[in-house]
């Protein structure tokens, strides 16, 4: 029975008992200890006994925590409007005359795939609750055929995220096809004929014994590093997966594909890393040999961490986004008689600071049609015009410029936040469509038309009368961005959400002196953290916290250069921005190390961590989820082998140095004060395995002699992405309550905002 006892002023807490091992390696002549190997395994009955204990601990100090309970309220509510990973509703994407959407009501659980016909009533493609009532399975991907009578979706189950691929039939709702099992979610590019589709796999994905088919033209790139090889084959309906066609083959952990609409030519990405300069292929698709493929080589950005894309445009348009010589990016036309990079003509350049962010073809209809009642039946032959969004400073801004590039006018944003997912129908047309977001905001679909040139709410699609989310009298929140300075001399932008009864002056901070504050980051794999809608932010700052995001470097937030900044050899450089928004904080007297607490997921969650080891002095809490934080031994777990483009490899010794030097793991220290820790995980992630939170934990609860307590939450039946609503609502509240209890948040004693 785990127990918490006093000791004069100072509780001293009773841990599960965690075996040490004397595992010390001598890697690059240097001894690393290992005295928690034995918990790499998640299995194993004394595995299970510890993972109960900790249960038991996490219980005995919820009930402890003054705002669970409002938390739990106040963020179940505030998601019903929707957040990043719980999407109220997403903007349509068109197939000939067929809207295709997301959308899930306050009320339920995850959201349901909807497709609405000729402005008919919307109704459910795809319902994941139906599938299984328990809301552990997931909708991870889909896609619809070009005709939009076919559509290809993948379901995992309990956060696996091994999703299986299954064919519907749109009129019928009848599955007529599957399953395959790609491994991972895939892509799917349809032929134009609806007769089969691309899609990417891993290798070893394929069911033990069955040998693929190679076609001829079968290309192998890359220099076979340890990530699984990643594949392109065609399936056609109603074949046997083991039959299916591989058309392209890569060692390279990331790799993408796209067809354009009148499938005539197939585009291939491939990039080690998420965010890291990739190969971009052309491969013309003969008729009725689909499988028969001689991709073209048309950009490598291995050497210098460049990236392109393509966007394939009506009328047999395509266009190219690279930042190769742009950092933040430049939009170039592409001659498919010469589609190599070195031929591509930049039509619209770099505007630093802002990053271009999404670009869309439209056109209007040839002269005399009049305007077309079917969004994605244009054939391109209009006037051709390209709509551009980028983020400057984290401000949306979006552009209106004709087929050459040339500005015709800026088109004015919803309002300073962020615009995501801009898209068009992919065969021409009038209108575009995006998702808008502020801090205040909740996710929006808006509607860009080229004859007015403005954005418009799109027309309201099964919208709740009242969403629970949304409370007139609670006045929306204030929100400054200030600059700080790293100790390097780099200036660092950050954001602070307060409280709306918060009085500031000109510059400095609120007259009523420090409150506790909860300070993120991501800074890695080019991310940017922009401003966005968040039931987390508000629950926080509603109850009279501060709520600061930190612009650190590894992000994407200024451009390829920013994020190539903190990654790799520089990763410790987004460690030092990050500490130093917390040392700005404190020094500029918003907040004390009493009332500062730190959280991350993932990636941040690493951020948290590797702060949290270096500087415990300056935190009263930290909250860690899902983070990798064994650095020595990442790439044998997980996706780890994927990630060594973005942190560095430890088989290297010139690169294994820098990892040891900030792993957290191995930076925790026997007779440290560490603050009070949360740390989070699904049992099972196969992403980032649980395996780094296990170790973290033991090492931490082995090692603090502040008396704050560390404490393991772990999960079932969930993994490290999509998660049914009150599953995430429940992780987010908890995590606000723990937050809250160590730095004083909604207690008594906290000062009482003016």
């Amino acid at each position: 029975m785990t127990m918490a006892w006093q000791e004069g002023d100072k509780e001293r807490i009773v841990y599960p008992g965690a075996r040490r091992q004397e595992v010390v390696e001598e890697l690059h002549g240097r001894p690393v200890a290992d005295p928690y190997r034995w918990l790499e395994s998640g299995e194993g009955a004394e595995c299970a006994a510890w993972l109960a204990a900790q249960g038991d601990l996490l219980a005995a100090h919820e009930s402890t925590w003054p705002q669970r309970a409002m938390f739990h309220r106040v963020v179940a509510e505030l998601a019903g409007n929707g957040a990043v990973a719980v999407p109220a509703v997403t903007p349509p994407l068109w197939r000939a005359g067929r809207r295709f959407f997301l959308h899930r009501a306050a009320d339920q659980e995850l959201p349901v795939l909807m497709v609405s016909a000729d402005g008919g009533p919307p109704r459910a493609l795809v319902d994941p609750l139906e599938v299984d009532p328990s809301g552990r399975t997931t909708l991870d991907a889909w896609r619809p055929s070009w005709t939009g009578d076919l559509l290809t979706y993948q379901l995992s189950y309990q956060g696996d995220e091994h999703p299986t691929l299954w064919v519907m039939d749109v009129s019928s709702g009848q599955t007529v096809d599957g399953p395959l099992v790609p491994g991972r979610a895939t892509p799917t590019a349809w032929l134009a004929d609806d007769d089969g589709f691309y899609y990417v796999t891993l290798a070893q994905a394929r069911a033990p014994g069955a040998a693929p088919r190679r076609a001829a033209g079968l290309y192998q790139i890359g220099s076979g590093v340890v990530a699984p090889k990643r594949q392109v084959r065609l399936h056609r309906i109603g074949q046997d997966p083991d039959e299916d066609a591989v058309v392209f083959e890569t060692s390279s952990s990331q790799l993408s594909v796209k067809i354009s609409p009148e499938g005539r030519w197939l585009m291939l990405s491939c990039a080690p890393g998420a965010q890291s300069g990739n190969t971009l292929w052309l491969a013309g698709v003969p008729a009725g040999r689909e499988h028969l493929l001689w991709p073209r080589l048309l950009h490598d950005g291995r050497a210098d961490g460049t990236q392109a894309v393509l966007t394939f445009g009506p009328g047999g348009r395509v266009y190219a986004i690279t930042d190769a010589g742009a950092p933040f990016g430049r939009l170039c036309a592409v001659d498919l008689r010469d589609p190599r990079a070195a031929a591509w003509r930049t039509l619209i350049a770099q505007d630093p600071p802002a990053v271009l962010t999404g670009c869309v073809p439209l056109h209007t209809p040839a002269t005399g049609s009049g305007p077309d009642p079917d969004p994605d039946s244009g054939s391109g032959s209009g006037e051709a015009y390209l709509l551009l969004s980028r983020s400057r400073h984290g401000v949306a801004e979006l552009s209106l410029h004709d087929g050459e590039g040339h500005m015709i006018t800026e088109v004015p944003a919803p309002g300073p936040g962020s615009v995501t997912k801009l898209t068009a129908p992919a065969r021409g047309g009038e209108d575009a469509w995006f998702s808008y977001s502020d801090f205040v905001t909740a996710p929006a679909v808006y509607r860009f038309n080229l004859r007015d040139r403005r954005c418009r709410p799109a027309v309201p699609v099964l919208v709740d009368s009242a969403s629970p989310g949304a409370d007139p009298r609670q006045p929306p929140p204030l929100i400054r961005q200030v600059t700080y300075t790293s100790p390097d001399g780099t200036p660092v932008q950050m954001y602070l959400i307060l409280p709306a009864q918060t009085r500031l002056p000109a510059s400095g901070p609120p007259a009523y002196g420090p409150r506790p504050t909860l300070l993120t980051a991501y800074g890695g794999f080019g991310a940017s953290c922009l401003p966005a809608y968040s039931p987390t932010i508000l629950a926080w700052v509603r109850a009279g916290g501060t709520y600061a995001i930190a612009n650190v470097r590894g992000g994407g937030e200024y451009g390829t250069s920013w994020h190539a900044a903190g990654r790799g050899a520089n990763k410790p450089n987004a460690f030092a921005d990050f500490v130093a928004a917390a040392r700005w904080l404190i020094d500029h007297r918003w907040t004390t190390p009493r009332q500062l607490a730190i959280k991350g997921a993932s990636h941040s969650g690493l951020m948290v961590a590797a702060a949290l080891t270096q500087n415990p002095e300056l935190f009263a809490a930290a909250a860690c989820s899902a983070a990798v934080l064994d650095m020595v031994r990442y790439p044998s777990f997980g996706l780890g082998p994927w990630w060594v483009a973005e942190f560095g490899d430890p088989g290297e010794a010139d690169q294994f140095d820098t990892l040891l030097g900030y792993s957290p793991y191995h930076r925790v220290r026997p007779g440290v004060a560490y603050p009070a820790v949360l740390l989070t995980s699904p049992h099972h992630d196969t992403r980032v395995d649980s395996m780094h939170t296990r170790k973290m934990t033991a090492a931490l609860q082995h090692a603090s002699t502040s008396g704050k307590p560390v404490l393991l939450r772990y999960e079932e039946g969930v993994g490290h992405g999509p998660r049914a609503a009150s599953r995430w609502s429940a992780l987010q509240a908890d995590i606000l309550a723990f937050c809250a209890a160590h730095t004083g948040l909604g207690c008594p004693g906290t000062p009482a905002l003016p």
